[in-house]
């Protein structure tokens, strides 16, 4: 009998345990990968869109609401990428863009305007006007790595009694990202100074950081396709520069970019920013995966 109420204590104080743990909730699943990793055993990590969902599109359903209202924060990217998580006034929000070192972010432009010198005559001056900052920051391990003190700090402040673990997890995942980013150097080293274009400006951060050269945007934001007259740019932009392949989003329409590739004799290649789905569930899988995809198109 004693033995038997032993183990029901266990059990209950097992089961308590795991219900008390701290809820945390995060909109897309790299985020919760990156969190998960930090958090370790401190606390629960939820995810709001499911696998194959954008987070530009996406729609909250009545589950989500109830999922972010039990969570003591919502960590979301930025007001570029998923802004419907402002919607929960009443709920702590980390905007995790915010926490990136200054040096690393990449910034939409526009196009350059031609402007007139003061003596009236004609002459083309490139002004860019940042439109704001690329939010996928993810795409690039040495990036995340520079918000992960920070983040660490952030998470001791909504649970104190954790910061210890907190920051022991975030030393380790900083140097798991070095073998990471390490290895996709390595793998991508034959594919150098490589010429592409992508579908929506979702890989800027990867390919910068890995030495790939990106000559175009054909949509630069969701739901807007270019013109005609746009197109026979990117197409022109693409022979003109020699151009290896173009990149679409697999979570995104990709009909732009398959008219141009239509026309310009190359390949259209889908990557896979969000991941969630078996081979692409661990923050190294999904990197791997996308890099392996990218070799196989310029090599």
């Amino acid at each position: 009998m004693k033995r038997r109420l032993f183990t029901l204590a266990i059990i209950f104080l097992s089961f308590g345990y795991v219900h008390s743990q701290t809820k945390y909730v995060t909109t897309i699943h790299p985020f919760q990968e990156i969190l998960k990793n930090i958090i370790g055993a401190r606390g629960e990590v939820h995810c709001i869109l499911p696998p194959g969902a954008s987070p530009h599109t996406y729609e909250l359903r009545p589950s989500d609401i109830q999922q972010v209202t039990d969570a003591k924060a919502l960590f979301f990217g930025s007001e570029n990428l998923d802004i419907w998580a402002l919607k929960f006034k009443k709920t702590y929000h980390i905007e995790l863009i915010k926490l990136v070192a200054e040096d690393s972010l990449i910034y939409f432009e526009e196009e350059p305007t031609d402007h007139h010198d003061q003596a009236g005559e004609d002459k083309k001056t490139h002004h860019h006007h940042a439109l704001g900052i690329d939010p996928h920051f993810w795409t690039d391990p040495l990036t995340v790595k520079t918000m992960l003190p920070t983040l660490a700090k952030k998470l001791c402040a909504l649970d104190p009694k954790g910061c210890e673990i907190f920051r022991q997890n975030s030393e380790k995942i900083f140097n798991q990202l070095d073998g990471l980013h390490s290895k996709i150097e390595k793998m991508l080293k034959p594919v150098l100074n490589s010429k592409v274009m992508i579908s929506h400006p979702f890989f800027q951060y990867f390919f910068k950081r890995y030495g790939i050269e990106l000559v175009g945007i054909i949509e630069t934001s969701p739901g807007r396709e270019p013109t005609p007259k746009e197109i026979k740019g990117l197409i022109d932009q693409i022979k003109h520069e020699n151009v290896k392949a173009i990149f679409s989003h697999i979570q995104l329409p990709d009909r732009a970019a398959k008219i141009i590739a239509e026309s310009t004799g190359i390949k259209v290649y889908q990557l896979d920013p969000i991941g969630g789905v078996p081979g692409r569930e661990s923050y190294d899988e999904l990197l791997l995966y996308n890099a392996n995809i990218i070799l196989e198109a310029l090599r």
